[in-house]
Protein backbone atom coordinates (compact mmCIF):
# COMPACT_ATOMS: atom_id res chain seq x y z
CA UNK A 1 0.00 0.00 0.00
CA UNK A 2 2.90 2.17 0.62
CA UNK A 3 3.27 1.61 -2.79
CA UNK A 4 0.18 3.16 -4.17
CA UNK A 5 0.39 5.74 -1.70
CA UNK A 6 3.59 7.62 -3.42
CA UNK A 7 2.29 6.77 -6.66
CA UNK A 8 -0.48 8.91 -5.48
CA UNK A 9 1.65 11.83 -4.10
CA UNK A 10 3.62 11.64 -7.57
CA UNK A 11 -0.01 12.02 -8.94
CA UNK A 12 -1.17 14.75 -6.76
CA UNK A 13 2.15 17.06 -7.03
CA UNK A 14 2.13 16.75 -10.85
CA UNK A 15 -1.84 17.70 -11.18
CA UNK A 16 -0.62 20.71 -8.47
CA UNK A 17 2.02 20.99 -10.95
CA UNK A 18 -0.09 21.35 -13.91
CA UNK A 19 -2.73 23.39 -12.15
CA UNK A 20 -0.13 26.00 -11.60
CA UNK A 21 0.85 26.08 -14.65
CA UNK A 22 -2.73 26.60 -15.87
CA UNK A 23 -3.34 28.92 -13.80
CA UNK A 24 -0.04 31.09 -15.10
CA UNK A 25 -0.84 30.41 -18.39
CA UNK A 26 -4.31 31.35 -17.99
CA UNK A 27 -3.21 34.77 -16.39
CA UNK A 28 -1.14 36.13 -18.55
CA UNK A 29 -4.11 37.02 -21.12
CA UNK A 30 -5.94 37.57 -18.46
CA UNK A 31 -3.63 40.50 -17.06
CA UNK A 32 -3.66 41.51 -20.83
CA UNK A 33 -7.02 42.01 -20.93
CA UNK A 34 -7.26 43.85 -17.61
CA UNK A 35 -4.90 46.38 -19.14
CA UNK A 36 -6.88 46.72 -22.17
CA UNK A 37 -10.15 46.76 -20.31
CA UNK A 38 -8.43 49.73 -18.50
CA UNK A 39 -7.31 51.50 -21.87
CA UNK A 40 -11.03 50.96 -23.12
CA UNK A 41 -12.43 52.53 -20.14
CA UNK A 42 -9.99 55.62 -20.49
CA UNK A 43 -11.30 56.17 -23.64
CA UNK A 44 -14.63 55.70 -23.12
CA UNK A 45 -14.30 58.12 -20.32
CA UNK A 46 -12.69 60.60 -22.58
CA UNK A 47 -15.33 59.98 -25.38
CA UNK A 48 -17.99 60.99 -23.16
CA UNK A 49 -16.10 64.11 -21.55
CA UNK A 50 -15.96 65.02 -24.97
CA UNK A 51 -19.72 64.52 -26.11
CA UNK A 52 -20.65 66.16 -22.93
CA UNK A 53 -18.98 69.63 -23.65
CA UNK A 54 -19.62 69.30 -27.43
CA UNK A 55 -23.32 68.45 -27.28
CA UNK A 56 -24.81 71.04 -24.87
CA UNK A 57 -23.66 74.16 -26.88
CA UNK A 58 -25.02 72.47 -29.99
CA UNK A 59 -28.14 71.39 -28.69
CA UNK A 60 -29.10 74.74 -27.26
CA UNK A 61 -28.05 75.89 -31.22
CA UNK A 62 -30.56 73.40 -32.38
CA UNK A 63 -33.06 74.42 -29.99
CA UNK A 64 -32.27 78.14 -31.39
CA UNK A 65 -32.42 77.09 -34.50
CA UNK A 66 -35.85 75.30 -34.64
CA UNK A 67 -37.74 77.89 -32.69
CA UNK A 68 -35.96 80.36 -35.28
CA UNK A 69 -37.77 78.03 -37.92
CA UNK A 70 -40.84 77.84 -36.16
CA UNK A 71 -41.04 81.79 -35.88
CA UNK A 72 -40.83 81.45 -39.64
CA UNK A 73 -43.55 79.10 -40.27
CA UNK A 74 -45.98 81.02 -38.35
CA UNK A 75 -44.57 84.12 -39.80
CA UNK A 76 -45.77 82.42 -43.38
CA UNK A 77 -48.70 81.18 -42.39
CA UNK A 78 -49.90 84.61 -41.28
CA UNK A 79 -48.60 86.33 -44.36
CA UNK A 80 -50.59 83.70 -46.57
CA UNK A 81 -53.42 83.98 -44.69
CA UNK A 82 -53.49 88.12 -45.49
CA UNK A 83 -52.57 87.03 -48.88
CA UNK A 84 -55.39 85.15 -49.08
CA UNK A 85 -57.66 87.58 -47.87
CA UNK A 86 -56.71 90.27 -50.35
CA UNK A 87 -56.62 88.31 -53.23
CA UNK A 88 -60.26 87.37 -51.99
CA UNK A 89 -60.93 91.31 -51.32
CA UNK A 90 -59.41 91.94 -55.26
CA UNK A 91 -61.30 88.97 -56.61
CA UNK A 92 -65.39 90.78 -55.05
CA UNK A 93 -63.72 94.36 -56.35
CA UNK A 94 -63.38 92.68 -60.09
CA UNK A 95 -66.19 90.56 -59.68
CA UNK A 96 -68.01 94.02 -59.04
CA UNK A 97 -66.29 96.16 -61.61
CA UNK A 98 -66.86 93.57 -64.30
CA UNK A 99 -70.97 93.51 -63.40
CA UNK A 100 -71.02 97.07 -63.87
CA UNK A 101 -69.12 97.35 -67.00
CA UNK A 102 -71.61 95.03 -68.44
CA UNK A 103 -74.12 96.63 -67.31
CA UNK A 104 -73.12 99.96 -68.60
CA UNK A 105 -72.10 98.17 -71.95
CA UNK A 106 -75.53 96.92 -72.27
CA UNK A 107 -76.98 100.24 -71.59
CA UNK A 108 -74.81 101.98 -74.37
CA UNK A 109 -75.44 98.94 -77.07
CA UNK A 110 -78.57 99.81 -76.68
CA UNK A 111 -78.39 103.78 -76.79
CA UNK A 112 -76.72 102.93 -80.39
CA UNK A 113 -78.84 100.11 -81.46
CA UNK A 114 -81.53 102.49 -80.89
CA UNK A 115 -79.75 105.23 -82.84
CA UNK A 116 -78.75 103.67 -85.37
CA UNK A 117 -82.50 101.91 -85.97
CA UNK A 118 -84.36 105.62 -85.48
CA UNK A 119 -82.09 106.85 -88.47
CA UNK A 120 -82.91 103.88 -90.86
CA UNK A 121 -86.56 103.85 -89.80
CA UNK A 122 -86.91 107.71 -89.88
CA UNK A 123 -89.13 109.12 -93.20
CA UNK A 124 -87.56 109.48 -96.22
CA UNK A 125 -88.32 113.57 -96.52
CA UNK A 126 -86.22 113.78 -93.51
CA UNK A 127 -83.54 111.98 -95.01
CA UNK A 128 -84.27 114.09 -98.26
CA UNK A 129 -83.64 117.42 -96.45
CA UNK A 130 -80.57 116.13 -94.17
CA UNK A 131 -79.44 115.17 -97.71
CA UNK A 132 -80.27 119.13 -99.05
CA UNK A 133 -78.69 120.83 -96.07
CA UNK A 134 -75.62 118.70 -96.07
CA UNK A 135 -75.29 120.26 -99.57
CA UNK A 136 -76.66 123.41 -99.03
CA UNK A 137 -73.09 123.36 -96.62
CA UNK A 138 -71.18 122.38 -99.29
CA UNK A 139 -71.96 125.01 -101.85
CA UNK A 140 -71.69 127.45 -99.40
CA UNK A 141 -68.19 126.35 -98.20
CA UNK A 142 -67.32 126.06 -101.70
CA UNK A 143 -68.47 129.44 -102.40
CA UNK A 144 -66.27 131.19 -99.44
Amino acid sequence: MEHVTSWMDILVAVALIFLAVSLMAVSLPLMSMVKQSERTLSALERLFGTIDRELGPTLKQVDTLLGTVLELKTSAEKRITEVGSKVGDVTGGLTKITGEAKKHSSVFGAGLFAGIRSYIERPDKARQESAKDSEAMRLSEVGK
